[in-house]
């Protein structure tokens, strides 16, 4: 079974009509909303679906719309993929949406946890004296010395997410800001983009509305969740012990999404989803690792396209396991040239054994990785094979060829 992930989106991801397909095929995703508007008291719905853009775009708002616009993706996923996740991710506010999803807190609970911490940073928020920038073609070292320069002690700026090795956002107060973004535009090719959010988020200037979240969280039960979840923090799997902490952290930290998408390329990970809207954190994905098959799903037709995807997968496998099965075929019924027993034994009669083991774990397992290094192992193994038993070299190449 190929490896696989699912990440969601964080705030700025949520759009007016998101999740309305979904709601209009899936009767999953229609007792979802339900739920979330009886859970809030309000209509998260007509929010989502028909809203003022502004009214969606404050952080009270668009943190319970994500979450359930994620969990509505998850939910009709599950109706139409046969895919079990094995890590699960999310880029801030998605941090929770995966812990939902994996069952470490409830989705009612969830939902009244981020509405509060929206609240909580909305309260922070304001004075209006803080902003957020994206930042391209910017090296880390530099954006930390111009962060380090230009803060201080009533005026602080800092790197808030390092989403790629190209790709940061930095967070604090306006003005120490704008002669960071000053100094940033002098620089060759880079590129800067002020964030539509309310304010700097995952810094330091968040940490009234993380001590009152701190205070929050304690009062929602933790569960055994299903599947790990990678924290934003430490970029390794939570713990039942450390969740609550990590949260708190999260609010006052740097989003370490890059060193997250490491995380799950070095455990394995093959397929990536995207539940949620829009498609920010596939884009990443495939930038920096196209060998993970990556997928934005939000759609009914986003669905298909990764039913297409798995059904062509499977059937190359197929065709590969068949292959194998010919060439080893092939090469045990070619003659014997060679007399010397023990040869035989060594060349012959244990690669056999081999190549049967091999073929043998591949009639249940359909991760491309494997298959990759199984047919290169088994590829050797018939070259031996009728190396040993002195098979004409015309003849070996005809038989190599079926592989």
């Amino acid at each position: 079974m190929n490896k696989v992930s699912f990440i969601f989106p964080g705030q700025g991801s949520q759009f007016v009509g998101m999740s309305k397909e979904l709601w209009n095929n899936f009767t999953m995703v229609k007792r979802l909303f339900e739920e979330a508007d009886d859970t809030l008291g309000i209509k998260l719905s007509k929010l989502c679906f028909e809203g003022e853009p502004d009214d969606l775009l404050q952080t009270m708002n668009a943190q319970p719309a994500l979450l359930t616009a994620s969990l509505a993706a998850y939910y009709a996923s599950r109706e139409i993929l046969e895919l079990e996740p094995q890590l699960l991710a999310g880029h801030s506010l998605g941090e929770y949406s995966a812990l939902v999803c994996s069952g470490f807190f409830s989705f009612q609970d969830g939902l009244q946890i981020v509405r509060k911490r929206g609240m909580f940073m909305q309260q922070t928020l304001v004075n209006g004296v803080g902003t957020m920038v994206a930042v391209g073609n910017v090296s880390v070292s530099i954006l930390e010395s111009l962060c380090q320069e230009i803060s201080t002690d009533s005026g602080i700026v800092s790197i808030a997410c390092h989403n790629s090795d190209n790709q940061y956002v930095l967070s604090g107060h306006k003005e120490p800001m704008s002669r960071i973004v000053e100094q940033i535009n002098r620089l060759e090719h880079s590129k800067v983009n002020y964030l539509t959010v309310s304010g700097p988020f995952h810094s330091i200037l968040m940490k009234p509305a993380a001590d009152k979240l701190a205070v929050e969280l304690r009062k929602f039960p933790l569960r055994k969740g299903r599947w790990p979840v990678v924290s934003n923090v430490t970029a390794l799997p939570h713990d039942e012990f450390t969740i609550y902490d990590l949260l708190y952290k999260q609010m006052i930290s740097p989003v370490r999404w890059t060193d997250t998408m490491d995380y799950l390329y070095q455990n394995g990970i093959a397929i990536a989803l995207e539940l949620g809207p829009r498609k920010v954190l596939g884009q990443l994905m495939k930038e920096r690792y196209p060998s993970i098959s990556t997928f934005s799903v939000n759609t009914s037709s986003s669905f298909k396209e990764v039913e297409q995807w798995l059904s062509k997968r499977q059937t190359t496998h197929k065709v590969t396991l068949e292959c194998l099965e010919e060439g080893f075929a092939a090469a045990l019924i070619a003659r014997n040239r060679n007399g010397d027993y023990k040869q035989h034994m060594e060349g012959v009669v244990y690669p056999s054994q081999q190549i049967r083991n091999w073929i043998n774990q591949l009639q249940d397992n359909k991760n491309d990785t494997v298959y990759d290094a199984v047919n290169t192992e088994v590829l050797e193994l018939i070259r031996t094979i009728l190396t040993t038993k002195q098979v004409p070299e015309q003849e070996q190449q005809t038989i190599l060829n079926m592989i």
